[in-house]
């Protein structure tokens, strides 16, 4: 029997909860790219599979070497033991763990009774290596990156040095049926891709400065649009959703990259883009993309108060720098998607509300602008806040199942302030509702669409005015929680 590799995509909850299709798996997708021509892959998405369990237990044989998961910390850490626990059931492969959470924290995954490896940083090398000597039989010691516990007992060795993109096989797509996955925005089909990773930027939130050490790394222009060319040969896509980190840091190569989308008739949606890269570009720059069809920026603005972003967000951009570079997408038909973070710590209640009132000034500036939610902080393991406050004595999960409990929609930060937990939980809810994000995508239905839209003004009210309680529309969104999830 053929040797196979069987990776699982878990659930990530309210991320896809209104899309029309999940995003495509792409972290496991790249992990899989050096191995996928040595043995068969085998991808298992919870989110797309109508019975992830009787397609995991199908995809599961005697060949299977090897059963791996990824997640980011959150609801994905759940449902991926979930899924370990069906995995382990059924075979005696070992359990092997990447991502972004177990690269976080590798020791304290791989002491898990449901972890046998962990792949700790980008997969694609280490994972084809491990794979390799498992199909083989062969001590599986001192590969980079690896970590692993045997007899309770927990060995490593240090990652090797990051991937230079340009070295790597195209992303093996056709592991999984792509129609699956296919996302519209504004009514034309999306296809996912990334064209770089990592970011210079030295944002105290951020685990980029862990997982991709603060580097940005990224496919020369000519391989990205020729890849893009033969996908396009192969997908039925108007729209690339580039999934880089921040995309006008090489701001020449950004642009022959638009260039060339251009040429080929296709626009993009980007998904990183920081203020001060934005001021470094001439209205000129602004105009080609537009021009070029960019449809849609996100920019991480983060807070409304320059205390906040410079002492305790480390970003570099005053907040006139920011409201300077926002103006100057008004009446464009660029939407501009703006993320902002409330919770932080020793962050005033008082800066709290100015962020919120920032949120609502942003959308007052036009139809194009959008706050997708404002988002509780929850500290990532090896970003800089989470050193500060381990060192104050804040204390941290111990168990993936803890950590399978941090949502962007609840305060845990604030336990002993049960007050301002609750006033940043219920603005946290109603700001889901500020803009006009649902007219962008295709999903949800009619009828959604139409509560959603229908509930904005009130949402805005209630923000505007901090009449939160009593707020019986948690109930309603909940019972749609429940249904998506009984659903998947």
């Amino acid at each position: 029997m053929k040797s196979n590799l069987v990776l699982i995509q878990p659930g990530i909850g309210d991320m896809d909860m209104f899309r029309d299709n999940p995003t495509p798996p792409l972290g496991l997708l790249c992990a899989a790219s050096l191995i996928c021509g040595e043995l068969e892959v085998r991808i298992v998405d919870q989110r797309a599979e109508a019975d992830w369990r009787a397609a995991l237990a199908a995809a599961i044989d005697k060949g299977t070497v090897a059963v791996g998961f990824t997640a980011m910390t959150g609801g994905m850490i759940l449902n991926a033991l979930e899924a370990a626990v069906l995995a382990r059931s059924l075979c005696a492969a070992p359990l092997v763990w990447g991502g972004i959470h177990a690269s976080l924290l590798p020791e304290q995954t791989v002491s898990h009774d449901l972890a046998d490896y962990v792949v700790e940083g980008e997969g694609e090398q280490a994972l084809a290596e491990l794979v390799r000597r498992l199909a083989a039989g062969a001590d599986t010691a001192g590969i980079p990156g690896v970590w692993s516990r045997k007899e309770g007992k927990v060995f490593s060795s240090p990652r090797g040095p990051l991937l230079d993109l340009d070295t790597l096989p195209p992303v093996p797509y056709h592991l999984v049926d792509m129609e699956k996955y296919t996302q519209t925005y504004r009514g034309k089909r999306m296809f996912f891709y990334q064209s770089s990773r990592g970011c210079p930027c030295k944002c105290a939130y951020c685990y980029n400065r862990v997982f991709s050490l603060g580097r940005l790394r990224a496919k020369s222009a000519a391989r990205v649009l020729a890849e893009l060319r033969d996908l396009r040969s192969r997908y039925d896509f108007s729209l690339v959703y580039l999934l880089d980190d921040n995309f006008f840091i090489d701001q020449r190569r950004a642009m022959t990259i638009l260039a060339g989308l251009k040429e080929m008739g296709l626009g993009c949606v980007l998904q990183g883009v920081d203020i001060e890269t934005l001021a470094r570009m001439s209205d000129a720059d602004l105009d080609f993309a537009e021009a070029a069809g960019v449809v849609r920026i996100a920019i991480g603005v983060e807070s409304g108060v320059d205390r906040v972003r410079t002492e305790i967000l480390n970003k570099s951009g005053s907040l006139r720098l920011a409201r300077e570079q926002l103006a100057r997408f008004k009446n464009r038909k660029i939407a501009v998607l703006c993320s902002l973070i409330v919770g932080l710590p020793a962050e005033t209640p008082e800066e709290i509300r100015t962020t919120m009132s920032f949120g609502l000034e942003i959308l007052r500036l036009g139809e194009n602008f959008r706050i997708p939610q404002f988002y509780i902080f929850s500290p990532y393991p090896g970003t800089k806040l989470f050193s500060a406050l381990e060192r104050a004595g804040t204390s941290f999960p111990g168990r993936l199942e803890e950590w399978g409990k941090y949502e962007w929609d609840y305060s845990h930060m604030h336990e002993s302030s049960p007050g301002l937990k609750d006033f940043l939980e219920r603005a946290c809810f109603v700001s889901k509702f500020l803009d006009r994000k649902m007219d962008d995508y295709g999903s949800g239905g009619w009828i959604l669409k139409a509560l959603y839209n229908a509930y904005r003004p009130l949402a805005r009210f209630r923000l505007r005015t901090g009449f939160l309680n009593p707020l019986p529309e948690r109930a309603g969104y909940a019972a749609l929680k429940n249904i998506f999830k009984r659903s998947v």
